[in-house]
């Protein structure tokens, strides 16, 4: 419980994200009693950030995320910092070790399955013995996931085997930060860098192959996601075992409501896979969509995400919806805010597991709670 000048601060407040986040928390921190602050490199965006809140203006932190004396000062100041600067492989790593040492608390929102998988691999008994709690994927990556997971798996008989087959559908378009990260990845990919995370397999897991297939459960096209929520949603499982049951597997599929669409998203997809490996392709895209720009309010005002879950056992089938609108901007500020919130909750009832954790693992219940209060809807029901 040692004092610190800051409850929050939200580092790369100047990014898309970053700018969308700060607006949200400027308008819910007094509500919640946080002294907070924005930081970043260059004051003069970070100004301009907090002359765009409405509500309780923050203080402002000038850090550089690749001067560790500099990330050292900032996380001394505060007992949870929420981190958006990315791409997370390239300026996440030093932020972690800032945290770790001066046993501050840590978020994030990204989806970098490679960063998330060497935070847990190299850090995760560095964070419990300084009693620090790290939760990566805070946002729309993979809190919907992980929480439409978990509700199903609690819904089921306990200790009988299940499949639990995500799905997920939007119309989003996505920021120049978030593509310049998905480059970054996908390179690192194909050179053979990237890291994973090896969990043990319970026996009797039932498997989910992972192909495109039309599934009559949800009567659409489901086409595999590489995407981070099924490293998330595994950990969740091998953690939480006493909850989710002894087997139990999971898959997430994209939907498509035609095959005609399964080829609009597949084949440019492949494209890109195979055209990262070119520099000057990279080069093009990074060029092309650059970081701080992204779609515009009206645009996001027409978007809307479905995270559907359904789980079954030899005799039940069980399904949760978690859905809302704008995902990887408007939803995804309101989910890391209010996970923010709720750590801060716990930090003061001095009830913070500290480790590298999921969102569920860090957040639980408390979570689900203020979404719904934030009109995201998150409903169990039987299928």
């Amino acid at each position: 419980m040692t004092e610190r000048k800051y409850d929050v601060i939200i580092l790369g407040a100047t990014g898309f994200t970053g700018q969308i986040t700060s607006r949200y928390l400027a308008s819910h921190v007094e509500t919640e009693g946080i002294r907070w602050a924005i930081a970043g490199r260059n004051k003069e965006k970070l100004e301009n950030v907090r002359h765009n809140c409405s509500g309780h203006f923050p203080d402002l932190c000038i850090a550089d995320v690749m001067d560790m004396d500099s990330l050292k000062a900032l996380t001394a100041q505060t007992h949870i910092l929420m981190n958006a600067a990315g791409p997370f492989a390239l300026y996440g790593e030093q932020v972690i070790q800032s945290c770790i040492l001066t046993s501050t608390h840590y978020l994030d929102i990204t989806g970098e399955p490679s960063f998330v998988a060497k935070v847990y691999n190299d850090y995760f008994y560095k964070a419990e013995s300084q009693n620090t709690c790290i939760v990566n994927c805070c946002g729309f990556d993979s809190i919907p996931a992980d929480y439409a997971a978990w509700l199903t798996a609690r819904a089921l008989p306990h200790d009988l085997p299940k499949k639990l087959y995500g799905f997920v559908r939007t119309n989003a378009t996505f920021s120049g930060g978030t593509l310049s990260t998905a480059v970054h990845a996908l390179h690192n990919e194909s050179r053979k860098i990237s890291y994973k995370t090896h969990l043990p397999k319970h026996p009797d897991a039932p498997r989910i192959p992972l192909k495109i297939h039309y599934n009559k459960d949800v009567n659409h096209w489901a086409i595999p996601m590489p995407v981070v929520d099924p490293h998330i949603v595994k950990r969740s499982i091998y953690r939480l075992s006493n909850e989710y049951g002894p087997a139990t597997t999971y898959a997430q599929f994209w939907l498509r409501s035609s095959f005609l669409k399964v080829l609009k998203t597949v084949v440019p997809v492949t494209i890109g896979i195979v055209g990262i490996r070119f520099k000057f392709f990279r080069e093009r895209l990074l060029k092309k969509f650059k970081p701080g720009t992204g779609p515009d309010e009206s645009q996001r005002a027409r978007t809307r995400f479905e995270v559907i879950c359904i789980g079954k056992t030899a005799d039940k089938t069980v399904k949760t919806v978690f859905s809302g609108a704008d995902p990887g901007y408007d939803e995804t500020a309101k989910m890391f805010s209010q996970a923010a919130f709720v750590l801060h909750h716990k930090r003061i009832h001095q009830s913070i597991t500290p480790g590298v954790l999921t969102p569920v693992e860090a957040l639980g219940e408390d979570l689900i709670n203020r979404l719904r209060k934030e009109n995201i809807r998150i409903e169990t029901m039987m299928n």
